[in-house]
């Protein structure tokens, strides 16, 4: 355990070669399961050897449990993204790590590694491998949660009028209501974030049970197979498998909502306003700065030696058009995006790899592979 403020220790793992590239791991959502530092696949041996890994469960999660989400003298501790960020550097200052070779994150884990970076790349972080980007922007909540119709509602209809019925919008003037407001997504984010934090008991168990059950629909192209390890939705695991949650339903979905909303709430330093814009803007003004010394090397294979996309074809909930227009937000494209595209086509594919056959799953095919190279390319510059 690593004491990272007044009351409150988070569960941290040191895997790996002591001496390796610093690495720092940063799970998705529904979080960790018991002894899953030991099972990862993509931490293979090769991994193994070459980096110095650290792990840990974020607040609130797993082994990092806080206890009605208060300490000692009874003050709230936050489980908002800026809290979080601050948990990463001092995990870095304790394991007196200068700089993050890697940070690789997943779903929940890209948001919380790109907004990191949006704070500190170029000073203590190097390179990011993201996989199945998750920005939650307004549109992102809306794809994921409120828009039937063009979002992942249109692929799951039944099963998306069964989550958005639980908080009462039902009838046909009821989704028409919904679709009117600013933002579906948050709505119904709130709109449950109400039932999980009422009087209830038998409340908060029905909408917990709910938004898991809607959540976990698109998660992996192999879900269904018995031979599939294990996987989820935001991450990495597959509830049909013998490993046990560390932390129960209720307090994933509190702390998964209360992760976006923080994301969504002009008070937090790093926001889904700016948090976007933020990163671009430090990771292609260290690019820049590199450019400077590499002379005249493409800007595309510049930023490939620095950051990492991977999505999958057929991820439901993150689909390619997210780490898409990151992408292109980092090139700062102009006009004519079809010229460079024929100019730039291979460190393009490194840059942004979109993985045939895969989902939103670091197990599903193709997606072990790409991760390991892309951590490999990041830190040592080997080829993919």
């Amino acid at each position: 355990m690593v004491e990272v403020e007044t009351d409150l220790s988070l569960y941290t793992v040191e895997l790996g070669n002591p001496v390796g590239a610093p690495m720092l791991f940063l799970h998705g959502g529904w979080g960790p399961i018991d002894n899953e530092e030991h099972r990862y696949d993509i931490l293979n041996d090769e991994i193994r050897s070459k980096f110095r890994i650290i792990y840990f469960h974020q607040r609130g999660w797993g082994r990092s449990r806080i206890e009605g989400l208060i300490n000692a003298a009874g003050v709230n501790i936050s489980t908002g993204i800026d809290a979080n960020i601050a948990d990463c550097e001092v995990l870095r200052q304790h394991f007196g790590i200068e700089k993050w070779a890697v940070v690789y994150g997943g779903s929940n884990g890209a948001a919380l590694g790109l907004a990191y970076a949006a704070k500190h790349f170029g000073n203590t972080i190097s390179g990011l491998v993201l996989r199945g980007l998750w920005l939650i922007r307004e549109t992102d909540l809306d794809h994921d949660y409120g828009d039937g119709w063009n979002g992942k509602g249109k692929y799951y209809p039944a099963e998306w009028h069964k989550f958005v019925g639980h908080v009462g919008y039902k009838s046909r003037a009821d989704l028409e209501r919904l679709k009117k407001t600013k933002n579906p997504g948050l709505e119904l984010v709130n709109k449950y974030w109400e039932l999980m934090t009422c009087d209830s008991p038998e409340k908060r168990e029905k909408a917990a049970i709910n938004w898991l059950k809607w959540d976990s629909l698109g998660a992996s192209v192999g879900i269904d197979s018995p031979n599939s390890p294990a996987t989820d939705l935001h991450g990495e695991h597959n509830p049909a498998t013998s490993n046990e949650f560390l932390t129960s339903d209720e307090d994933i979905v509190k702390l998964g909502l209360s992760f976006y909303r923080s994301l969504n709430s002009r008070e937090s330093e790093i926001n889904s306003k700016n948090f976007l814009e933020a990163a671009v803007g430090k990771i292609n003004e260290n690019t820049k700065s590199a450019l400077a010394i590499e002379k005249r090397e493409d800007p595309v294979q510049s930023l490939s030696k620095r950051i990492r996309l991977i999505t999958g074809e057929f991820d439901m909930l993150c689909p390619p058009l997210f780490a898409y227009e990151l992408f292109e937000a980092l090139l700062e494209h102009g006009e004519d995006i079809s010229e460079q595209t024929k100019s730039e086509g291979p460190a393009r594919e490194k840059t942004c790899q979109i993985i045939k056959g895969a989902s939103h799953s670091h197990y599903d095919p193709g997606m072990p592979d790409a991760i390991q190279k892309a951590m490999l390319g990041i830190a040592f510059g080997e080829t993919i």
